[in-house]
């Protein structure tokens, strides 16, 4: 076991209460870093926007993308409408506490999770000039978390706690895949919705699938923004080597409990 990982985790699940404090919304979406955060939440956006007769945001990359799907602090600006929030959160251990929720309702949650390995390539080539460190570096990760945006070891924390509050409560908590949004977006945003308490129809749920292809994405980029969450296929040249996997396995074999059907090889 990782003594530093271990306690930086103890102090954020006991003391990290943001999902506990920010309860007041009916749903939450809530992904991965680097798990389609913005491509999801500007599909359901615009399929809400749809369905309940809303403007829909501007502008994916800005601030105006949390028109419809707010930030966990923001109040509500939709009357009459589902208020559904946006975050990366990792739930600390009172979310999954029986006797908080009594005391505290919380709301529904829609965990969208990703294959780790695609996860970490997407976060190193996004920040590899920053990083400053060759690939096999950034695949041993901090477990403090202090050296890097995301890395394996905020990966496994997410994917943990996540699951034991969808094992604890699967009634509340539904988990997705992003590699499905990417096979079948239509079913995949209807199950979200649906899951949040909402029943969209189908043009609604047509409407948010069509929002969502890169071309439209592109074309609602507020090109003041700095970073671009639409990325071209194939960028990058950071690959998975068998010394870089090894390692990899290593950490996840000691650390991971929950790999939500993903083969990691362990």
């Amino acid at each position: 076991m990782n003594t530093a990982f271990a306690l930086h985790s103890l102090n954020r699940d006991l003391t990290n209460l943001s999902l506990i404090k920010h309860r007041d919304w009916d749903g939450y979406l809530v992904t991965g870093q680097h798990s389609g955060t913005h491509w999801i939440k500007w599909m359901l956006s615009w399929a809400m926007s749809h369905q309940y007769g809303m403007a829909p945001p501007q502008f994916y990359n800005n601030n105006s993308s949390n028109a419809v799907i707010g930030h966990p602090k923001h109040r509500r600006s939709h009357p009459g409408a589902p208020r559904i929030a946006s975050s990366h959160s990792i739930p600390a251990y009172p979310v999954q506490w029986g006797w908080v929720r009594g005391l505290a309702p919380l709301p529904l949650y829609g965990v969208v999770m990703r294959d780790m390995r695609d996860v970490l390539i997407s976060n190193y080539e996004k920040w590899k000039d920053k990083y400053a460190v060759p690939f096999e570096t950034y695949v041993e990760g901090d477990p403090t978390s202090k050296a890097y945006v995301c890395d394996v070891w905020w990966y496994i924390r997410f994917m943990n706690r996540w699951g034991e509050v969808a094992a604890r409560f699967p009634d509340e908590t539904l988990v997705l895949k992003y590699e499905d949004f990417r096979r079948d977006p239509a079913s995949s945003l209807d199950r979200l919705a649906r899951h949040l308490g909402m029943t969209l129809t189908p043009e609604a749920i047509a409407a948010g699938v069509a929002a969502g292809s890169k071309d439209t994405m592109l074309a609602h980029m507020d090109p003041s923004a700095p970073a671009q969450a639409v990325r071209q296929d194939g960028v990058g040249d950071t690959v998975w080597t068998p010394q870089t996997t090894a390692r990899l396995q290593a950490i996840l074999r000691e650390h991971l409990k929950h790999d939500f059907g993903y083969d990691f090889g362990l």
